[in-house]
């Protein structure tokens, strides 16, 4: 029988509180702030933090969006797959994949022109409706792992403001356009193998995506 006696450190707190499932996820995963809500990830940490995923990825009510909860389709039929369990404790890392369209939460994305992470014109972030994290291209990261979401601002606790590797180009009143990084106009995202990889921009059809 575990006992649970006062005790100053929030580990033991949380352990003494936790139902027997969750007094399990706490000692193989223990948190320095919010608990294990049970949800396995694939990335670090191994289970969901929810707390830490809600501070990480909070959704910005002041953005302009010029989209809300529509797909991004590529040339060849495939949409933008998000899925929650692929990433972190905090829902960052996640890999981006490409999937059969089907309307799902997993393909709803905001697009948004204006608010607190993005400040550069002509440019638009690319917010997963669902977790509320930001399309993230990192060409410094592993060549099979550079598309990601990632929290807004670019900093993994949600502290971020803005950074240059989830601005995108956007031209309003245009649905179909490519997915260049408003500071690289020479990267471009493009489907492969079952994900969102990178790709010299070539102004070719097969790199435009369908927005809505």
């Amino acid at each position: 029988m575990l006992f649970c006696a006062p005790l100053a450190l929030l580990y033991l707190t949380s352990l003494c509180s936790a139902t027997p499932l969750n007094r399990r996820l706490i000692h193989l995963y223990p948190r320095q702030n919010g608990t294990a809500d049970g949800t396995g990830v694939a990335r670090a940490g191994g289970v969901l933090n929810a707390d830490a995923a809600a501070e990480a990825n909070h959704r910005d009510d002041t953005a302009t969006r010029a989209f809300s909860g529509v797909s991004v389709k590529a040339a060849d039929g495939t949409c933008l797959f998000v899925d929650p369990t692929a990433g972190d404790f905090r829902q960052n890392l996640i890999p981006v994949q490409m999937k059969a369209c089907d309307g799902s939460a997993n393909e709803q994305f905001d697009i948004i022109t204006a608010g607190k992470h993005i400040d550069q014109a002509g440019g638009m972030l690319v917010v997963s409706t669902q977790t509320q994290g930001c399309l993230n291209f990192d060409p410094r990261r592993a060549a099979n792992d550079q598309v990601i979401i990632f929290s807004c601002g670019g900093r993994a606790d949600g502290e971020g403001e803005a950074t240059d590797s989830q601005i995108f180009s956007f031209t309003a009143g245009q649905k179909s356009q490519p997915l260049a990084l408003k500071s690289d106009a020479t990267a471009c995202l493009v489907p492969a193998s079952g994900k969102l990889g990178s790709a010299g921009c070539s102004g070719a059809s097969g790199q435009a995506f369908t927005i809505g």
